[in-house]
């Protein structure tokens, strides 16, 4: 008798012994063979299994998980999990405020298209955050006259230290001139300002375009969204999303707009040095 595997095995030899019909010698040696080919008994298996049952419906569970009834469920829940993930981590980020300890800039970019970033970005440049400033994304009917009426603070520095940019016509649009602005003054530090939940998509496309430039975020908070309890608001959640997905798509490059107006739009207002 030979042992394989845990098992016992007759070979054809020792069922050969004539006390048997030779139909039942050829049944006891295929028989014999298939147990030897059987894997182990697993010990302890429920319902005292039988032989090789176990490692069948083992092998049988990644066909399970194949199937396409089972992975179509699962994708969709992995890809809601990472979205709602990132969601979350993306709120956070865009409801976070400035940080006072940040280190100051050479300059200043201001981004329009929201509450307080144009006056923000001009009580910024005279409390010395950086010594020049660009407002970009600036009606091409609006000068500086219009501008000085709308924000009185900046009508004393118009003529040396701030610059209107005219052709932005969109995030992309502002990140173009801003970059196009910084190489032409040399700048290697930037203070932005921008609404906190316009944060996000304004740095991932001003680092693209300038690697290295230093940016420091000065996040414009209003009470439209403020980082406390963002969640419970739906009026919020609503902006959140909405820009969540703008920068979902900034991030792919996929682009549904021009980002810059046309050549005959003046490229940039420079002030005087």
């Amino acid at each position: 008798m030979d042992a394989v595997a845990g098992q016992v095995c007759y070979p054809a030899s020792a069922a050969d012994d004539g006390s048997r019909p030779r139909t039942g010698l050829l049944i006891a040696v295929f028989d014999g063979i298939l147990t030897c080919m059987t894997p182990m008994r697993i010990e302890g298996a429920p319902g005292g299994a039988v032989p090789g049952m176990a490692a069948r419906s083992r092998s049988s569970r990644p066909r399970r998980i194949l199937r396409p009834g089972f992975l179509v469920p699962a994708i969709l829940a992995a890809a809601l999990l990472g979205f709602g993930g990132g969601f979350i981590a993306f709120a956070e980020k865009a409801t976070r405020p400035y940080d006072p300890s940040s280190p100051r800039t050479e300059a200043i970019v201001a981004m329009t298209g929201g509450s307080y970033r144009v006056s923000d970005a001009v009580t910024l440049l005279g409390a010395g955050h950086g010594r020049r400033l660009l407002i970009s994304g600036v009606n091409p009917i609006v000068r500086e006259r219009e501008l000085a009426r709308a924000v009185p603070a900046a009508s004393p520095l118009m003529a040396c230290c701030i610059d209107l940019d005219h052709r932005a016509l969109n995030t992309r649009g502002n990140a173009i001139e801003t970059a196009k602005w910084a190489r032409l003054h040399s700048f290697r530090s930037l203070l932005v300002v921008t609404s906190s939940y316009h944060m996000p998509r304004t740095m991932l496309e001003l680092q693209r375009l300038l690697p290295d430039v230093r940016l420091v975020a000065f996040p414009v908070l209003t009470g439209a969204l403020h980082p406390q309890g963002w969640w419970k608001d739906a009026a919020r959640v609503k902006i959140l999303g909405f820009e969540y997905a703008k920068y979902l798509m900034a991030a792919v490059g996929l682009r549904l707009d021009r980002a810059t107006a046309d050549p005959l739009v003046p490229r940039l207002r420079t002030a005087r040095t």
